[in-house]
Order: structure tokens, then C-alpha cells, then sequence
């Protein structure tokens, strides 16, 4: 080795630093969440593929939870292939015995669980004086009351983990400020956000942490599958891109679920072992910008 023609003890002195300093990151191939059994919902695309990808390479055993199941298989088959642990339970997270089931089905394959990471969201835009009901119950169902069902029938879960286990919800910085024309989606982000502070303060005694990242505009599917044509999803980039618009990022671009994700795992691993009922905003800028 290049130290020991240098110093034949060497290899003596690295493991004595290595009992002194066991927590300091001085080994890149250390895996921040190895053994961890991480529950992620909404796996199938966007944000949540990005972080069950990470999470896997960081040696988590990720339990990839949506309604495709195709998309989900895909995804297993990747992480198991390339060294990983994964399996696919397929339900809907407006769906209370699917979440039940889903949060069962994961205890009893991998014998527990650290993490909750709750990604599964909708959009379904629409102004106070234009939309239904039906509208605002679907932004709710999903972005705030299923947040709320995978968070409860995973709590007994979590607190018997052996402490430090970890809740993040993926929000929106739509739950911080106000934005016209989605009012419904707004409010259940919101819901989301005070969802997330208030549970940890309740949790933190079991030593459960409980936070949200708040996105600005990510490259996904979400607002194609919200009802914008392409054309208008290429104007709503284009505009969140543009430094001189009022409702743009500030940073002039718009994030990659990449990006998400990496704050997603900061907030699941233990170099967040301080941080507890935290909203991040990971927007580029936009909540600021909105401010101009």
C-alpha cells in the first residue's frame, strides 16, 4: 500500500483512528442506510423511482409500494439484479385496506420497519369558484389522507424499530404559499405539512422523526396526469424556467426527481439525526421567487 512505504504502521494507525472516530463519513463506500427496510410509496415513477433506486444503492431493503404493477416488477428486477433487495405490493393508497395490507405484507417479508417514505401524490388543478367537490376530495384523498393511513398503520411498526426510525412525506411548496388555479391540490399539501409537524412531536419520544421535502416544479408526470395537454405542460416548464416570471424557480431550471430524492435519503439517514418536524423546501428558489 502507498501509506506503508511511508509508515510500516500505517495499517496499525487507520484502525486506531477508525475505533476513535466511528461516526465521521471517512469512508466513501460506507452505506448510509444499510439493513435499513425502507417503505416507499408512489414507487413507480417520478420521485419515488429515483429515491427506491438511491435508497437501494445506499443498502436499504426497499419495499416498492404503487398501483403499476408492471412499472413496480420493473423496478425489483432492476434493484435485485444489481446486487439490492427489493419486492413489489401493489395497492392504493386512497385505499385503507390496501395500506394496511401493504404495511403488513411488509413487516412479515423483511421481519420490520425504519423508514416511511410517503411519495404518493395526485394534482387535479382547479380556482375556489370553479371546482367540485369531487375535485377536492381527490387531491385530498390521496396527498393527505393517505399520508395520514400509511403514517398510522405504520407507527407500531416504526416503534418497535430499535430507534431512529424515520418518516418523510413528500409535500409541495404548493402547502407553503398560495398559487391560483389549485386550490384543492394547495390545501392538501398544506394538510400534508402540518400532518408531518404535528407527528413529530408526537413521535419524537419513540424516537421517531417525522419531516417533509417541499418541491417546486419536478420533471415528472405529475401535471400531464393532472389534465394538462403537452403542449401546456411544455408552457408551465417553459414559464417556471424563465428568471424574469413571477411564478418561476429562481435558479431558472426545473428540478430532476434525482435531486428530490437526495434530500429524501439526507432526511431518512442518520446524518438528520437532529432534524425532526423539518419542511424542506427543495424548489429551486420558487417560493422566494413567488415573493418578487
Amino acid at each position: 500500500m502507498f501509506l506503508d512505504s511511508y509508515c510500516p504502521n500505517s495499517s496499525a494507525l487507520c484502525n486506531q483512528i477508525s475505533i476513535i472516530l466511528p461516526n465521521l463519513s471517512i469512508f466513501p463506500n460506507k452505506m448510509s442506510l444499510l439493513n435499513k427496510i425502507a417503505l416507499i410509496t408512489g414507487a413507480s415513477s417520478g420521485i419515488g423511482l429515483a429515491t427506491a433506486r438511491l435508497f437501494a444503492k445506499e443498502g436499504a431493503i426497499v419495499a416498492a409500494t404503487g398501483r403499476n404493477q408492471m412499472a413496480l416488477d420493473s423496478l425489483v428486477s432492476e434493484i435485485n439484479a444489481s446486487g439490492g433487495q427489493a419486492k413489489a405490493f401493489v395497492g392504493d393508497v386512497a385505499n385503507d385496506a390496501d395500506v394496511k395490507k401493504v404495511v403488513e405484507s411488509t413487516v412479515q417479508e423483511f421481519g420490520g420497519l425504519h423508514i416511511l417514505v410517503n411519495n404518493a401524490g395526485v394534482l387535479k388543478g382547479g380556482a375556489t369558484d370553479a371546482v367540485d367537490m369531487e375535485n377536492f376530495d381527490f387531491n385530498m384523498s390521496v396527498n393527505a389522507r393517505g399520508v395520514f393511513c400509511f403514517l398510522h398503520h405504520a407507527i407500531p411498526h416504526l416503534k418497535t424499530s430499535g430507534g431512529n426510525a424515520s418518516v418523510v412525506n413528500v409535500s409541495s411548496v404548493n402547502g407553503m404559499q398560495s398559487f391560483g388555479g389549485c386550490v384543492s391540490y394547495c390545501a392538501s399539501k398544506a394538510a400534508c405539512d402540518m400532518i408531518t409537524r404535528c407527528a413529530s412531536v408526537d413521535l419524537a419520544p419513540y424516537g421517531i422523526r417525522v419531516n417533509s421535502v417541499n418541491p417546486g416544479v419536478v420533471l415528472t408526470e405529475l401535471q400531464k396526469r393532472g389534465g394538462l395537454t403537452d403542449e401546456a405542460y411544455k408552457g408551465f416548464v417553459k414559464r417556471s424556467m424563465e428568471v424574469t416570471h413571477p411564478l418561476s424557480e429562481a435558479l431558472g431550471r426545473c428540478a430532476q426527481p434525482e435531486e428530490v430524492a437526495e434530500c429524501i435519503l439526507f432526511l431518512s439517514s442518520e446524518k438528520s439525526s437532529y432534524v425532526t418536524g423539518t419542511n424542506l423546501t427543495v424548489d429551486g428558489g420558487r417560493r422566494n421567487a413567488g415573493m418578487r
